[in-house]
């Protein structure tokens, strides 16, 4: 069983919730035994896992100590403790705090045949973390956060991912030069627009950017200057919109289907 949690550390917990700090010391906080799981499977860098002192009293709880105990310093705390470092609710057990993956235009892999989502200041985490999930469910190559996006290492982003953050690499870019990118490298880039053509009439590119907006606002006008078409998920009944996450699963998945 791991060791006491010390003060240092459990600032270091807290510092992980804001932005600036994680950028500045490179780590993110993993909450939930699915998501841990799935960090400790991954080639992710550990820095630090706290755990509940209940945790391995279930089989697969158990499991997971076991591989963090191999992986990272482990600490052990009453159950109220770690509901008090933790940055969402329910971290059923288990906390870590883990090296952001780093991935940048300039070394991603860019294959003959290649499918990338690109989300365009999306600003909900829990759309952000759902999108990574689609994008590793539907084997995108990598996903391309432009500016106005939330950070893709938000403790509530990389929940809501279930684990594909660590899969799926996740890349930052200012909209002009990512938007050049894209299109230097080959992409055929499709902004998702409510007002867009029906996707499924729509053959894929060899490359392939699908661009998905704000929640609100949907894709800039940047984006939908430099698009090659506007498309969409066709809808029958009344409802107005489809939840973005939604709209780019499907899309991903009318794009993807013949690959």
């Amino acid at each position: 069983m791991g060791e006491v949690l010390t003060r240092a550390e459990e600032k270091l917990l807290f510092a992980l919730r804001r932005r600036p700090e994680r950028e500045e010391r490179g780590l993110f906080l993993a909450e939930g035994v699915r998501v841990v799981e799935a960090l400790v499977e991954s080639r992710v860098g550990i820095e630090l896992a706290v755990v509940a002192e209940d945790l391995p009293e279930t089989p697969r709880g158990a499991a997971l100590l076991d591989g963090l105990e191999s992986r990272a310093p482990v600490r052990t705390v009453p159950g109220h403790v770690l509901a008090r470092v933790a940055a969402t609710e329910s971290p059923q057990g288990v906390v870590a705090a883990a090296h952001i993956p780093r991935a940048s235009l300039d070394t991603v892999p860019v294959p003959e045949r290649s499918t990338v989502l690109v989300l365009d200041a999306v600003q909900d985490p829990g759309n952000f973390g759902t999108l990574v999930r689609c994008a590793d469910a539907f084997a995108a190559d990598f996903v391309l956060a432009l500016a106005g996006t939330v950070d893709a290492w938000n403790p509530k982003a990389v929940r809501a991912a279930a684990g594909s953050s660590f899969h799926v690499p996740i890349l930052e870019a200012a909209t002009g030069p990512g938007i050049a990118w894209l299109a230097g490298h080959g992409y055929r880039i499709l902004a998702a627009d409510i007002h867009g053509d029906p996707v499924a009439g729509i053959a894929a590119a060899a490359r392939t950017a699908l661009v998905v907006g704000n929640e609100g606002a949907g894709v800039g006008e940047a984006v939908r200057a430099a698009a090659a078409l506007r498309v969409a998920v066709p809808i029958r009944g009344s409802a107005e919109s489809l939840n973005v996450s939604v709209a780019a699963g499907i899309l991903l998945y009318l794009l993807t289907r013949e690959r």
